[in-house]
C-alpha cells in the first residue's frame, strides 16, 4: 500500500497496482414493483443477486450479459448511486455505505462513470467548457476560473478535442466527439476508478475503434481501473484482463480473460461466445451451441438455477436446488452444479 494525502492534509490509503481498489461482497438489489396494497408493494424483482467481485487498482473488469440481466445495476451500486439492498461496497478499503456525505463527496471524487447515451448525459444548457469545469470547481481542484480554464483545456487536449470546442453545445458534436467530451467529464477529477456503463454501443463501428484506442491509452497513461459493462464480447475481449458473465442476475461465470474466450466452463459463457460473429471462413461451419429461448420472467423466477430453463446439459437437480459460485481453478469460478464438482 501507499500513502497519498487528500486536499485538506489527511492520509488516504491508496492500493498499490493489483490490490483490490473496489469490493463487492454479497451485495443484492430488490425493486419494488406492481401495485401497492396497505402502502406496501405487491411485487419485488431481484436485479442482483447475491453478487461479490472485486476492481483491482489498475485493472479492466468486463461485464457482459444480455439486457436486463443486472449489469448497469452493478455499475451503479459500486459507485453507490444505487442503494443496495444487502451486502457492501468497499472503496479503497472503506464500507462507502457507511460514509457521511461529507466522506462521500470526497470519495466521489475518484470514482466516476461514463454513460452509455452521450447526448443524453449532457447538460444541453452548458458549454463543453462549463460541463468538463464542473468537477473541478466542485471539488475545489482549481484556485479560479483562469486555472479551471486551463485544466478544461488539458482534459479536451487528452481525449483529442481542442481549445476550439470550449464554448460550443453538446448538439454541436457528433456522437464521438461527445463521448469524448463525457470521457474528458469523468477524468476532470483525478479518478482511480471509473465505470464505463455500455460506453460504445451508441457509435458507428469506425468510431468505437477510436473510444476504444483512447480508453486503454489513458488506462496506461493515468493508472485507471475501469468496470467495462458491455454486451459486445469482441470490444470486451480486447479491453479487459478477467471478465465476469452475469444471467438474470447472478454472475455465472468469473475468469481471466484469455482463459474464458478460449475454453469457457459455464454452458451460458459457451453460448455467448458462440453467437460471436466469425470472419475465419474455415470456422464457420463448426458447431455453435446457440442459446435458444429468452430470459426467465423476473416477477416468477425459476426454482433451483436460473439458468436450467435454457440449458442444454440440465439435469434434475437443476431444478430444484441452487448452485453456488465456486472456485474451481485458480482464477477461475462458475456457478454450475455440473462444472467442476468432484
Amino acid at each position: 500500500m501507499t500513502r497519498d494525502r487528500q486536499r485538506d492534509g489527511t492520509p488516504s490509503v491508496v492500493p498499490s497496482p493489483g490490490e483490490a481498489l473496489v469490493r463487492l461482497e454479497h451485495v443484492t438489489k430488490v425493486y419494488a414493483s406492481g401495485g401497492r396494497r396497505w402502502g406496501r408493494p405487491t411485487g419485488r424483482v431481484v436485479a442482483v443477486d447475491d453478487v461479490s467481485l472485486e476492481v483491482a487498482a489498475g485493472e479492466t473488469l468486463g461485464l457482459v450479459g444480455e439486457s436486463g440481466c443486472g449489469k448497469s445495476t452493478i455499475g451503479r451500486l459500486a459507485l453507490r448511486l444505487t442503494e443496495p439492498t444487502k451486502g457492501r461496497i468497499h472503496f479503497r478499503g472503506k464500507d462507502v455505505g457507511r460514509l457521511s456525505p461529507a466522506q462521500l463527496r470526497r470519495a466521489r471524487r475518484h470514482m466516476q462513470i461514463i454513460f452509455q447515451d452521450p447526448l443524453a448525459s449532457l447538460n444541453p444548457r452548458m458549454t463543453v467548457r462549463d460541463i468538463v469545469g464542473e468537477p473541478i470547481t466542485v471539488h475545489g481542484l482549481a484556485k479560479g476560473g483562469d486555472e479551471t480554464a486551463e485544466r478544461v483545456v488539458d482534459l479536451l487536449l487528452q481525449v483529442g478535442l481542442g481549445p476550439e470546442h470550449l464554448h460550443r453545445y453538446p448538439h454541436e458534436f457528433s456522437g464521438g466527439q461527445r463521448q469524448r467530451v463525457c470521457i474528458a467529464r469523468a477524468l476532470a477529477s483525478n479518478p482511480s476508478f471509473i465505470v464505463a456503463d455500455e460506453p460504445l454501443s451508441a457509435l458507428d463501428v469506425s468510431i468505437q475503434a477510436q473510444i476504444v484506442n483512447l480508453l486503454m491509452s489513458l488506462q496506461e497513461e493515468l493508472g485507471l481501473a475501469f468496470l467495462f459493462i458491455s454486451h459486445d464480447l469482441n470490444i470486451v475481449g480486447l479491453l479487459a484482463g478477467r471478465v465476469a458473465v452475469m444471467y438474470f442476475g447472478w454472475l455465472v461465470e468469473v475468469a481471466p480473460a484469455i482463459d474464458l474466450f478460449e475454453v469457457p466452463l459455464h454452458p451460458y459463457s459457451r453460448a455467448l461466445l458462440a453467437a460471436i460473429p466469425v470472419a475465419d471462413p474455415s470456422r464457420r461451419g463448426r458447431p455453435r451451441p446457440l442459446l435458444g429461448g429468452e430470459l426467465p420472467n423476473p416477477h416468477e423466477p425459476p426454482t433451483g438455477c436460473s439458468f436450467h430453463p435454457r440449458c442444454p446439459i440440465q439435469v434434475l437437480g437443476c431444478h430444484d436446488e441452487r448452485p453456488e459460485l465456486r472456485e474451481v481453478a485458480p482464477g477461475r469460478w462458475v456457478r454450475c452444479h455440473l462444472v467442476g464438482a468432484g
